[in-house]
């Protein structure tokens, strides 16, 4: 996008560019969830039952509408923390982790990995269709359920989504999502 000055008056002309791209950054205080979980190593080893308050942000690439907006920034809002109120507060275990039994006994399920075993009230664990309970699965699983809410490509010409969860400063992951012929 070109800007031209104007004469004497000292203002600014925006040119008109054939299609204006931008990035929106949705990172708000309030999108966030609080969990327990463990992480399973690749040696045979797991972390401790202990939990986080994770943080997920977005950026998401899509074109200039003709009104000079890309979207309104409301619904993804809407979406991300309606997502995230959906892990707030549970236990999250990984259904597609190998190593993991997972069964339910009356009101609760139970987790045995090796010689260790969980019994958690049902109502306060969340089984989710990941393989790890890992900052990566998390990202992945929350970028799959956030496409699956909207028609990004063909509503808001969304061309790709970035979305980062963060277990606290400093450690994050990042998956993307790209529209096809994007």
């Amino acid at each position: 996008m070109g800007m031209v000055m104007g004469s004497e008056r000292h203002q600014f002309e925006l040119v008109p560019a054939p299609v204006q791209q931008c990035s929106i950054r949705i990172d708000k205080e309030d999108i966030k969830f609080s969990a327990g979980h463990f992480t399973l190593f690749a040696d045979g080893a797991r972390e401790r039952l202990h939990g986080h308050n994770f943080k997920v942000s977005a950026v998401i690439a899509t074109r200039i509408t003709s009104h000079g907006m890309a979207f309104d920034y409301n619904i993804i809002k809407r979406a991300m923390r309606s997502l995230c109120e959906e892990l707030d507060e549970y236990v999250l275990i990984p259904e597609r982790a190998e190593a993991l039994a997972i069964s339910h006994a009356g009101r609760s399920v139970v987790i045995r990995y090796g010689e260790d075993e969980f019994r958690l009230p049902a109502d306060d664990v969340k089984l989710l269709p990941i393989r790890n309970t890992t900052v990566e699965e998390l990202a992945i699983y929350l970028l799959g359920r956030l496409v699956e809410m909207e028609a990004w490509s063909a509503r808001w010409g969304v061309s790709e989504i970035a979305l980062e969860v963060s277990s606290g400063p400093g450690q994050s992951a990042q998956c993307r999502w790209k529209s096809i012929g994007a």
